[in-house]
């Protein structure tokens, strides 16, 4: 049997619309998994930065923290506690971000500029909006801290940092990346299947300025963006074009966006603290697909956000806060393609039955509100009520979700937490609700969230945290046969549901070592309302396990080693093809039910080795990763050659691949 490694997964030939992906108070320099209150459980960030096999990525570092599946191929993106990537919510410096994540499947952060990252798995406050499974906020360090020059340089991306104080109240930093593996791309992936035709980059930029005028008054201007692009086309020789003949002619796409606000941070005599943060998020989608396939999409938000806190007491303080945005979105396109969701095997253009054309201007306004009640009831309990009002002008639906956090210190070393919420999203891809390709009459997904959990101080720098958790999610859009006598070709007739157990054992005994464990077992449903199918979700992965473990063997050497098990991911079996009656030499596949097939189990050893370096005007870091250090061929899908899917072939993950790479401090 042939075995191939993974760098583009053509399993899907859906054209979609790329879209922005929307985002309790924690101590500041910690990653939190724990909605209802602060916990010291969690691993810092600055050793999440270095977690081996991340890459110095802080998003990819997620990985290793319990409850979060990341998806293969050009799908890298976190999957928390199985809802969908889609389904998360994305906030940097306390604005939305268009995408957070490269063709690569690495994140568009600079580890060198990020200050603190949060994950909210579920039951997250109702500061929050725009999502139905996770939160996930970053904040950058302020450019006011020292004057720094940085040359990063890996085997996979290179970029600089300027990071300069103007003054004692003024600062600005610079920071700029941009991919290398297109310089070397095509010497290492051989395909009798396609060729590049636009070797697959990206590109990367942040910038702040930071003004301060008091010591209690902070204006921040900053600006973001990115751009990912890739192309290739197929052979006369490729199975994808022998399996689906309405791909001949390749594939373009690039997708980019550009973001800049201002955020402005306030503390008054009174006690009244404040955040106001205006910004406008500009991104555009280019796609092509076949012959005459096109989809061209672009986008202007413009929108405020804000919170605001005001002591009641020492132990009681009251949050509000207003959201307001205006999103136009222009789209184009013309496409022969079916309906297609992520529950869908068969997916190829060649099934399309009727042609998409159309063009038009999207203004979708939404508002949103929020109340929060910090309140220390005794000196053991601390509930955390809120409410989240929201409004939709393109759905024309109103959502009044309350959200409840509560922690109760049963002793000294044993903390009670409990969480409740309600949530909704828009679709991630607005071509699901124009009108000339979609359901313009589709609803938001909603989502309940419960969760329940038990921190145990086991010693001194020994916790360990437990926590149950179910998520109950309705309303998910479904596709329908575009055949069907209303003409519909997607609505809300899904439903799913997920519930699990989380552990994480977070080991912190000295500045030389450290390490954390952590085991999820877990499940994953979804239903289809319209067919009547009940069946595992593709991010169901019943048993995951990572274990990190690091140790300064002196100043300048640290070593670490990350392994990690999960369950295999679900796919559709493929159980036979028969010829096409009307097609001579074309083969419909033939699909088993849904998700009723477990790929191998997934596992591998990532090392890592920092050395830091010492100069007159200059510092040296140093770093060696190698990722599958045992040489695991972990299964990651399935390949099926020739016309007649005749013949299967593993897609495996990354072999044994060493990386270096080097940080110049000036």
């Amino acid at each position: 049997m042939k075995r191939s490694t993974t760098f583009l997964f053509l399993s899907s030939t859906i054209v979609t619309f790329a879209t922005a992906s929307q985002a309790e108070e924690i101590e500041l320099d910690k990653v939190t998994t724990q909605a209802p209150a602060v916990t010291e459980s969690q691993p810092e960030t600055r050793k999440l930065l270095v977690v081996p096999g991340a890459g110095n990525d802080p998003l990819r570092a997620l990985e290793s923290l319990p409850g979060v599946v990341f998806g293969k191929g050009n799908d890298a993106r976190p999957a928390v506690r199985g809802s969908s990537p889609d389904d998360n919510a994305y906030y940097l410096d306390f604005l939305p971000v268009g995408y957070l994540f490269h063709n690569d499947g690495s994140s568009i952060l600079s580890d060198s500029l990020t200050d603190e990252f949060q994950l909210y798995p579920a039951a997250f406050g109702p500061e929050f909006n725009g999502a139905t499974g996770a939160v996930i906020t970053a904040e950058s360090r302020s450019p006011l801290r020292d004057s720094q020059q940085i040359i990063d340089l890996s085997l996979l991306r290179a970029g600089f940092l300027i990071d300069q104080p103007v003054s004692d109240d003024q600062g600005f930093y610079l920071s700029g990346r941009m991919s290398l593996f297109q310089y070397y791309l095509e010497n290492i992936v051989d395909s009798d299947d396609f060729e590049f035709t636009t070797v697959p980059e990206f590109y990367d930029y942040q910038g702040s300025y930071e003004y301060r005028p008091s010591d209690l008054t902070s204006v921040r201007f900053q600006f973001v963006g990115a751009r990912d692009k890739a192309g290739l086309d197929f052979t006369e020789e490729s199975d994808f074009t022998a399996q689906d003949p309405a791909l001949t002619g390749g594939l373009e796409a690039q997708q980019m966006f550009n973001s800049q606000g201002v955020v402005i941070d306030s503390v008054s005599p009174s006690g009244l603290s404040s955040r106001i943060g205006i910004s406008h998020l500009e991104q555009a989608f280019d796609f092509t697909l076949g012959e005459g396939n096109y989809i061209d999409a672009n986008s202007h938000r413009y929108g405020i956000r804000s919170e605001f806190s005001y002591p009641l007491g020492l132990d009681h303080e009251v949050s509000w806060g207003l959201e307001y945005s205006e999103r136009l979105v222009d789209y184009r396109g013309l496409f022969k393609a079916p309906p297609c969701d992520e529950f869908t095997a068969d997916c190829r253009l060649v099934r399309a039955t009727e042609t998409l054309q159309g063009s038009g201007t999207l203004r979708i306004r939404q508002t949103d509100l929020f109340i929060k009640d910090t309140w220390s009831v005794t000196a053991r309990w601390q509930l955390i009520p809120g409410l989240h009002l929201s409004d939709d002008s393109y759905t024309g639906n109103q959502y009044v979700e309350p959200r409840i956090s509560q922690g109760y210190q049963l002793t000294d070393a044993l903390r009670w937490t409990l969480g409740y919420g309600r949530y909704h999203s828009m679709p991630a891809n607005p071509g699901q609700y124009t009108p000339e390709f979609g359901n313009p009459d589709l609803d938001e997904t909603r989502a309940t969230h419960y969760v329940t959990g038990l921190e145990a101080q086991l010693r001194d720098g020994l916790m360990l945290t437990t926590e149950l958790y179910y998520k109950d999610i309705t309303d998910i859009i479904v596709a329908r046969p575009s055949d069907t006598s209303d003409g519909v070709r997607y609505n809300n007739d899904a439903s799913g549901r997920a519930f699990g157990i989380e552990m994480l054992l977070n080991a912190d005994f000295s500045e030389r070592w450290y390490g954390w464990t952590s085991v999820t077992l877990s499940r994953t449903e979804r239903s289809n309302d319209r067919t009547g199918e009940d069946f595992r979700y593709s991010y169901d992965q019943p048993l995951v396990i990572n274990m990190v473990a690091s140790y300064r063997a002196s100043d300048i050497w640290t070593l670490g080693l990350k392994w990690r098990y999960q369950s295999g991911q679900l796919v559709t079996p493929l159980e036979g093809a028969e010829e096409d009656p009307d097609t001579a030499g074309l083969y419909n596949p033939i699909y088993g039910d849904p998700f009723s097939e477990r790929l191998p189990s997934y596992h591998r050893l990532d090392f890592r080795a920092d050395r830091s370096f010492r100069f007159s005007n200059a510092d040296m870091d140093l770093y060696f990763e190698v990722i599958n250090l045992y040489a695991r061929e972990n299964v990651v899908g399935y390949r099926y050659l020739n016309a007649d899917y005749s013949e299967r072939e593993d897609v495996t993950d990354l072999p044994p691949l060493a990386s270096v790479g080097v940080r110049l401090l000036f």
